[in-house]
């Protein structure tokens, strides 16, 4: 385990994570006056550039479980008292799950230690809590070989999506390196289908085809919100993914704060169905077809843009560390739906390839970059090391747009 700085004895925080979301955290905690810590297994997280807090490498969850459970606890034990945990990707997700019993006498955290969110964390198992809580969701198959794909196609005649049953397994090198960073591959024929099958199979035996459901990357919705302990909803927002990279089966660059109480009925009535606890996202996507917001995944966790709602008195992430230490969650969400969020170098290269298929110009992608917003990646001066980190990556990535 290698401490970048030194771990502040009235430490209070300790956020599993460095990645954009984990450096935001960073930064918007820090600012509360909260005394933060960031744990990553990954030298190559840009938070360890931020001026806030201080960071700690230790063990990766995945290959050495038991080594980042003892990391976890020599960091708590520098600490006065015991402090609470945040965890911003699916590995620590699952680390916490699975050592929550082991690891409750050093940090505080809600809704952990009953796989639920380890069963969240599988496409499979998530689509069948959703299918048994009536949640709409479109056509969903677990898929062993070719010849389900074939009947699926012939069941629902329209484009597939296929997608690893864990997100992780097509973040491996060997993954990477032969489909790039996608999230999902749309099939457009049966024999397209059954040859992007072929393609991924050796990637992993698990995987999940579904029907594509059609429309823009704007019909793509996310509730972000937490669950008190007495299953409550606190503070939820719901946001328009306006822009996504990779486009149309990539993450948020451009998100926007919409109105629309019957998505979060929805994405509520389903988290009290299976007694989900603590932050928690749902993206979804708007089928043109019936009008209605169909599941597209489930993130138990702190998500990449979940920081938007600060500006609007909606921070997800301090009223977790508030619940943690026993302060009943409220019922807030926005009143208004101006508020934008961005990831500059992502929506970059997001507008770069809107624009090459001609469905975004120059013009038209500027004006949407106008405040209220919340800029992700570029904290101006006000962090500078991360700055500085960040902003020759920008700066390469914008010589492209002349």
């Amino acid at each position: 385990m290698e401490i970048i700085g030194k771990i502040d004895p009235r430490t209070t925080v300790l956020i599993a994570g460095l990645w954009v979301n984990g450096a935001a955290l960073l930064r918007n905690l820090s600012r509360k006056k909260y005394m933060v810590c960031g744990i990553t297994h990954s030298a190559q997280s840009p938070g360890l550039y931020s001026g806030h807090g201080s960071k700690v490498i230790c063990p990766d969850p995945s290959v050495d479980h038991e080594g980042w459970v003892r990391a976890v606890i020599e960091i708590a034990g520098h600490c006065d008292q015991k402090p609470v945990i945040i965890p911003l990707s699916d590995a620590y997700v699952l680390a916490l799950d699975r050592s929550a019993d082991e690891l409750r006498p050093y940090v505080r955290f809600h809704g952990f230690g009953d796989g639920l969110r380890t069963r969240l964390t599988s496409k499979r198992s998530t689509f069948e809590m959703a299918a048994a809580c009536n949640f709409p969701s479109p056509t969903t198959v677990y898929i062993e070989d070719s010849s389900q794909l074939r009947s699926l196609w012939r069941q629902v005649r329209a484009p597939i999506v296929i997608k690893p049953e864990f997100s992780k397994h097509w973040r491996t090198p060997a993954a990477v390196e032969a489909i790039g960073f996608q999230k999902a591959i749309i099939a457009e024929s049966e024999q397209e289908l059954v040859a992007v099958f072929d393609r991924v199979r050796p990637l992993t035996s698990q995987l999940i085809a579904q029907e594509f459901i059609p429309g823009p990357d704007q019909n793509l919705l996310y509730w972000a919100g937490y669950v008190g302990s007495d299953g409550r909803v606190g503070g939820r927002i719901v946001g328009r993914k306006l822009r996504v990279y990779p486009i149309h089966l990539g993450s948020a660059s451009f998100v926007q704060l919409v109105d629309m109480p019957e998505v979060e009925d929805n994405c509520e009535r389903f988290l009290s169905s299976i007694g989900y606890r603590g932050i928690c996202g749902i993206e979804l996507k708007l089928d043109e077809r019936d009008g209605i917001a169909k599941l597209v995944e489930v993130n138990p966790r702190y998500g990449l843009w979940d920081d938007v709602g600060v500006a609007e008195g909606v921070d997800l992430a301090e009223e977790a560390i508030l619940a943690a230490y026993g302060q009943r969650t409220q019922p807030r969400r926005s009143n208004l739906f101006r508020q934008k969020w961005v990831n500059v170098e992502k929506d970059l290269k997001a507008f770069l390839k809107y624009r090459a298929e001609g469905s975004l110009g120059l013009g038209e992608w500027l004006a949407t970059l106008t405040p209220p917003i919340t800029v992700n990646d570029l904290p101006m001066l006000s962090d500078r090391p991360y700055f500085r980190r960040n902003i020759l990556s920008m700066l390469k990535a914008s010589r492209k747009l002349w």
